[in-house]
């Protein structure tokens, strides 16, 4: 089925004034992904009712799943801390899903008990007759009508009768009502789990958004000026993965040279590279780990095979764990994600350089890059002594998919890390990727990834964030020499997060002749907040990649580091700032330089290192 059909179903009339308003617990990207294949098992995130929990939804509904008989469900379920993945298919997703809402509860139970074809069809006759003043049936009608057209549509599809000839306006049509009715035929009751799940949306794909950029956020100047040092603040880079073996990111002492001086704190493991990437943990097994029917791993990637002995009984805990529907358990998990950091174990990326091209803007330190490549400058990230935490989200080869749930699960164990330990241990995260987000869909800023997001600030973590790379719609065809247009509320999942810093991104030397770059995505958000918060860099920016060599690459990705810099120096020079995501947000914004272009295209203007150092 067309997009536009569903749409049409959904909203009504493109004529009329239509009001995108979720009517029901399942987003209408959902929708239209089952209406584009209605055969196929599609990824959704379950979000649990504030009253219930990630781990009770994905019990229940194995449960229902195995019981149903649309078939064995080989493992489609799975959980973090926030939301429940599920592989389902279309009867999976209303037969089982979708009767554990609280919507269903209170829409459709009240109207309807006989859950058999004949049963259905009389309902679907009553609601269709029903006119002001008649004997409420339920709490809307016409919702109900509306459902046995759009579930009715999309499986007639699904059972090869197709939709050729079928009116998008009025009552459901009698082949409609037919196979809504054969599709809920034998529900089994959901009367003691209704109430559990609030919400049913798309598991969105996640992307990448992809020297002289450093003199024009005024870091030379702030570290020359303030002597500003980053020692002992870490800050996570959520992406495709950092080459810890890159020179960049070597140890070294106050002089600039190498050094393997033995670093205070635990992992001795990332000694062993002599390494500012502190730890790497590789959050692409996470689907597979957390999946209680997959085959647990023969041993695990940290360990040797005499080691590995150890860690069977907490394989076992880990499946029994998830099998019972407890909390996720980061300490069982966390061995089976780490990279391990020795010159024999340690697995870089192969394909994709964004992550390191994205670490070395913030933190590398490469003085031989001036005699080691075609750059002839050294090549100086914003804080050239901060460590860093490298979390595998993006797939480093482009022929893998990455997904809204890995990079959430990622952010769950950020607050992990900190919230074991008495100092934090991770004091900021730069998130280069971006979630595109149908405003349509969703309310602004409240989509999964956006809320654990708003968590993680909670937490005391700065989050900073791309914008995307969405500014710029590009005409298929050029019409009088016209090849695209601007657009407007074009910002990416998660900068529609209010807590996160959304950076835009600008010109690398020149950002008051050029302006905000042309493809940076811009605001303001669905729901009328300012976004952008700023701009940094973004354009022909020169960093690390893969094979100790260097980069040049364009993007709001490039600028975000930019920013995380700032934060980190900011932190850096007045430590009471630690744990104040907002207010250092708030320092940021309000120091910036007004490159003089509209809010929704710049935000509160290009960061100002300096100006913000000294504003404290």
């Amino acid at each position: 089925m067309q997009r536009e059909t569903i749409e049409h179903l959904f909203y009504g009339r493109p004529e009329h004034q239509r009001r995108f308003t979720q009517d029901f617990p399942v987003l209408p990207d959902v929708w239209i992904e089952y209406g584009k294949d209605p055969n196929a098992r599609i990824e959704v995130l379950l979000t649990p009712h504030n009253e219930s929990d990630a781990p009770t939804v994905a019990r229940v509904l194995r449960e229902r799943l195995a019981k149903d008989a649309s078939g064995p469900i080989a493992g489609h379920v799975l959980y973090n801390e926030s939301v429940v993945m599920a592989a389902l298919t279309f009867p999976e997703l209303l037969r089982c899903a979708v009767p554990l809402t609280a919507w269903w509860q209170r829409s459709v139970a009240p109207a309807h008990q006989d859950w058999t074809r004949r049963g259905l069809v009389e309902l679907a006759g009553r609601l269709a007759a029903f006119t002001p003043g008649s004997p409420v049936l339920t709490t809307d009608p016409r919702l109900i009508l509306k459902l046995i057209r759009i579930v009715g549509a999309i499986e007639m599809e699904r059972q090869g009768a197709g939709t050729q000839g079928m009116k998008l306006d009025g009552a459901p049509s009698q082949r409609e009502v037919e196979a809504f009715a054969s599709l809920f035929d034998g529900l089994a009751d959901t009367s003691e789990d209704s109430g559990i799940l609030w919400s049913v949306s798309l598991n969105r794909r996640a992307s990448t958004s992809v020297w002289r950029s450093r003199l024009t956020v005024k870091a030379d100047a702030a570290a020359r000026l303030f002597e500003a040092r980053s020692t002992g603040i870490r800050w996570a880079v959520l992406d495709t993965g950092i080459d810890a073996t890159h020179p960049a990111f070597a140890r070294r002492d106050t002089t600039g040279a190498k050094t393997s001086q033995t670093r205070r704190g635990p992992a001795p493991q990332a000694e062993e590279l002599n390494s500012r990437i502190v730890r790497t943990f590789n959050f692409l097994r996470i689907k597979e780990l957390l999946n209680p029917d997959a085959e647990l791993p023969a041993h695990s990637p940290t360990t040797s095979s005499a080691e590995d002995g150890a860690l069977a009984e907490q394989r076992v805990q880990l499946r029994n764990s998830l099998q019972r529907g407890r909390a996720i358990d980061w300490d069982l998990l966390e061995p089976f994600l780490r990279v391990p950091h020795t010159m024999a174990g340690y697995v870089k990326p192969a394909y994709d350089a964004h992550g390191t091209h994205v670490a070395g803007i913030l933190a590398a330190n490469w003085p031989e890059a001036a005699d080691a490549t075609p750059m002839r400058e050294p090549i100086v990230g914003v804080c050239p002594d901060l460590e860093l935490y490298d979390l595998r989200v993006l797939p480093d080869d482009p022929k893998d998919q990455a997904d809204e749930f890995t990079v959430i699960a990622a952010l769950q164990f950020v607050r992990h890390l900190n919230a074991h330990k008495d100092l934090m241990v991770v004091h900021g995260v730069n998130l280069s990727l971006s979630v595109p987000h149908d405003v349509a869909n969703y309310a602004c800023g409240r989509t999964p990834v956006c809320e654990e997001c708003e968590r993680v600030v909670a937490s005391g973590v700065v989050v900073v964030t791309a914008a995307g790379n969405r500014g710029f719609n590009k005409a298929a065809e050029a019409a009088d020499g016209a090849v695209g247009d601007y657009r407007y509320i074009s910002i990416t999942d998660p900068g529609n997060a209010d807590g996160v810093i959304t950076v835009g991104s600008t010109h690398r030397m020149m950002p008051h002749n050029y302006g905000v770059s042309y493809f940076s995505s811009r605001g303001p958000t669905g729901d009328g907040r300012t976004k952008p918060d700023l701009v940094a860099p973004g354009e022909r920016i020169d960093s690390c990649s893969l094979n100790s060599y260097v980069e040049t690459m364009d993007g709001t990705s490039m600028a975000a580091p930019h920013v995380s810099g700032a934060a980190a120096l900011l932190m850096s020079r007045h430590r009471e700032l630690i744990g104040q995501p907002r207010r250092i947000k708030e320092i940021l914004c309000r120091t910036a330089t007004d490159l003089g272009r509209e809010r929704r295209f710049q935000g509160a203007g290009m960061v100002d290192v300096l100006r913000a150092l000294q504003s404290v």
